[in-house]
């Protein structure tokens, strides 16, 4: 249902309908960021609702009947299918594309799971986890069909993920440290031979 958002004055479509109004997506996920002292209650918290002069307040005391707490962990925030918040989400998402399988996460990846869910913004993740050479780098790699090591990372395309890919592998210790810029430079000097 299209309706003017009563937060940004928008013609969306409508995300929630709060007390003080309906809410579009983007102003909908936007208030599942705010967090901190409750200006009613001092309660430290999720702030997704608005008093009459446009300060944030927690849902309870805006009167948002709907809870934001994650089914499995119960952190008050956004949540996503299955009302799991995005760090529990990521959590499944790395656990699908890691399993080695067994159903469990591959031994040896388990520090990048730790470092991906420990960075602030799950949800970047998710975007990133959704990328088609992204999943295949991991399940290959997860699954041994990649070798676990930079030449055989050296071998993969597209070249920008798999750089970001094995930084991420070398920060979280996963992989030895090599020098980027030599690996980027022998990448470069094979494409052009």
């Amino acid at each position: 249902m299209i309706r003017d958002c009563a937060r940004c004055g928008r013609r969306a479509s409508k995300s929630a309908e709060w007390s003080d109004g309906p809410i579009c997506r983007t102003c909908y996920e936007r208030a599942m960021r705010v967090r901190g002292l409750c200006p009613c209650c001092d309660t430290d918290r999720l702030l997704p609702g608005r008093d009459t002069s446009g300060t944030p307040i927690c849902r309870d005391c805006a009167g948002i009947a709907r809870d934001f707490f994650c089914d499995r962990c119960g952190f008050e925030g956004l949540l996503l299918g299955g009302r799991l918040c995005e760090r529990c989400t990521l959590a499944d998402t790395l656990v699908r594309l890691l399993d080695d399988g067994t159903g469990r996460v591959a031994p040896e990846f388990l520090p990048l799971v730790k470092v991906l869910l420990d960075m602030g913004r799950p949800k970047s993740r998710l975007i990133w986890l959704r990328n088609a050479n992204v999943v295949r780098l991991l399940r290959g790699l997860a699954t041994g069909s990649i070798p676990f090591t930079h030449e055989g990372l050296h071998q993969e395309t597209p070249w920008r993920t798999v750089t970001h890919l094995r930084d991420l592998l070398m920060d979280s210790g996963v992989l030895p440290r090599v020098d980027r810029q030599l690996i980027l430079y022998q990448r470069w000097l094979t494409e052009r031979i």
